[in-house]
Formats: structure tokens, C-alpha cells, sequence
């Protein structure tokens, strides 16, 4: 049986990829799946985000609504985290350390590190010397992972941010997390939403849609 593609669209920052990562860690393990990884950059570039008030309590109850769906938790640490003045979210860095990561084909394994590391722990995952820690925790070979974070910076990272836009325009959808699935060249939606909160009925779902095209 051949392996069927399913592309995620997400980002580190965003709460719920950080909701849905249960389903996207049983995806990536059925052994007729293969998973590609496109970081859209929510919170990257202009669109860095300088914490105030309202949008602090807009992320709390946002967390909240995630928590209960999910079952996901959200530390203690993350909500002192979000308190603190000052406070700057940046996608860039994250995104990049994921790149660097791949290189080693741990980018998934990145991704949920720095999940955890932010959403859990309240570590700054958009300051470089956190995602090298990260780096060290997760053991990829370091001095690779510090040449192909810089190579993996500028140029490189705007591309890959914009092709992964790209694909949420090409398929009609603008939210994070979106997982699609190309078939006969188009773009399906894969109804992520549907199973955040049934992950049994998510693997049943898989193998289903694994059957139909093969």
C-alpha cells in the first residue's frame, strides 16, 4: 500500500496546533501516512506580537476554550509567562529552529519540544538560546543544528513561510491549524476540528481515508 501525503499548515505559536497535536503525533505514526510540515508564520515578521491587555485576555480564554476541548494543559509557568511586561511573541525563531531540525528529520519532534517548552513550561521560544537548549534536550547534533539554524534564517525562512501561505490560499482556508490532502491536483481540506476532542474516532478516520486512495 502506498503512503499518502497529508501537509500541515500550522504555527508554534498558535494554541490550537498546539490543541491539535495529539492528532497530528497519531498521523504522523500511521505507518501509511507521510507528514510534511509548513510553518505559515501567524506571528512572524510585522506580525510579531507586543503583548497588551486585551489581547492577553483574549489568549486566556481562547486557552481555556482549547484546554477543555482537548484536554491539553496549559501550565502554570505559561500563565505567569503571559503576564509578564513587555512581552514579545515572534514565530521566526521557532520556525527557523523547526527548519534546522529537519535537516535531521527531527522537525516534528522540534515542533512538539518547543510546544511544550512554551505552552507548558513558559519558556521563551522566540529567544535562540532557548530553542539551542531545546536543540541539546531533544539530542540533535548541535554543531549541525547551528550551522542549519543560520542557513535556515533570512531567505530561506521567507520562502517557506510564503509557499506554506501559499497552500492555505490555494485551498480556500486562512486558519491555523489546517492539515490538507492533494488529490487528482486539488486540495481537500482534512476536518481537523471535528476530532480534536475524539481521538479514537480521528484513527478510524485516517485509515479511512488512507483506504479510499489506494
Amino acid at each position: 500500500m502506498s503512503k499518502i501525503t497529508l501537509h500541515y499548515i500550522y504555527d508554534p505559536l498558535c494554541g490550537w496546533c498546539y490543541g491539535a497535536s495529539p492528532l497530528i503525533e497519531i498521523a504522523n505514526a500511521h505507518p501509511n501516512i507521510a507528514l510534511e510540515l509548513h510553518g505559515g508564520g501567524m506571528l512572524a515578521g510585522a506580525s510579531r506580537l507586543h503583548m497588551d491587555n486585551q489581547f492577553r485576555e483574549h489568549i486566556k480564554q481562547s486557552d481555556k476554550r482549547i484546554a477543555a476541548m482537548t484536554g491539553q494543559v496549559f501550565g502554570k509557568q505559561y500563565l505567569n509567562m503571559l503576564d509578564e511586561p513587555d512581552l514579545v511573541l515572534d514565530s521566526a525563531p521557532p520556525l527557523q529552529a523547526i527548519l534546522a531540525a529537519a535537516q535531521q528529520h527531527k522537525a516534528l519532534t522540534m515542533l512538539k519540544a518547543v510546544q511544550h517548552a512554551h505552552y507548558v513550561s513558559g519558556r521563551h521560544i522566540s529567544e535562540p538560546n532557548t530553542l539551542l537548549e531545546i536543540a541539546h534536550e531533544i539530542d540533535l547534533d548541535i554543531e549541525q543544528y547551528q550551522r542549519d539554524y543560520l542557513q535556515q534564517g533570512g531567505d530561506n525562512l521567507e520562502q517557506h513561510i510564503h509557499y506554506s501561505r501559499q497552500l492555505l490560499a490555494q485551498s480556500g482556508s486562512s486558519g491555523f491549524p489546517t492539515l490538507l490532502i492533494q488529490q487528482q491536483g486539488k486540495w481537500l481540506r482534512v476536518p481537523l476540528q471535528n476530532y480534536l476532542s475524539d481521538v479514537e474516532q480521528w484513527q478510524q478516520f485516517l485509515d479511512s481515508i488512507v483506504a479510499t486512495s489506494n
